[in-house]
């Protein structure tokens, strides 16, 4: 009886079967798990700062500087847009506490995203009269963005600002 019913099942189940089946199975696993960690890596980065004890001894000093600025009054009016060729364009205009242009040797301004280091872009920014600049950042993707905005004259920073702008 035992030999008619491994004589209908064909070959028997040997160790080497078993062994390369184990291997396989295992080799199955460990290449899903590593595409996964490609894809999460790649996609994801995870890191805001290169070092969060070092940010956080200069938070304090950070913080008051930003109180000092805050209480010159400057004021920061900005308009974002993005074109459906991925060009984003900024219109910015910057006043001291009395409405008169800041006068600020070095303005920069950035569009930053959230976790994706990758995907930041700089305005390249020119004068475009009475206190206005303009300028553009190319290949500016969809989603939320981070403004960035800093003046600085003769290398002390004047203005600073961030704010969460969302681009259609």
């Amino acid at each position: 009886m035992m030999q008619d019913a491994q004589a209908r099942r064909g070959r028997p189940l040997t160790g080497r079967a078993v062994l390369a089946m184990m291997v396989g199975f295992f080799t199955v696993i460990a290449s899903v798990n590593a595409v996964m960690i490609a894809l999460a890596v790649d996609t994801l980065p995870g890191t805001v700062t290169d070092s969060a004890y070092r940010s956080s001894q200069r938070f304090n000093a950070e913080l008051a500087a930003a109180r000092m600025r805050a209480a010159g009054g400057t004021r920061a009016g900005a308009h974002v847009e993005r074109a459906a060729d991925g060009e984003a364009r900024l219109d910015l205009t910057l006043r001291d506490a009395g409405g008169r242009p800041l006068a600020a040797s070095d303005v920069a301004a950035r569009l930053v995203r959230p976790l994706e280091p990758r995907a930041d872009r700089s305005f390249v920014l020119a004068a475009a009269g009475e206190g206005r600049l303009a300028g553009t950042a190319a290949d500016v993707a969809r989603g939320a963005y981070d403004l960035v905005i800093e003046a600085r004259d003769g290398g002390r920073l004047v203005f600073r600002s961030r704010d969460r702008v969302i681009l259609p």
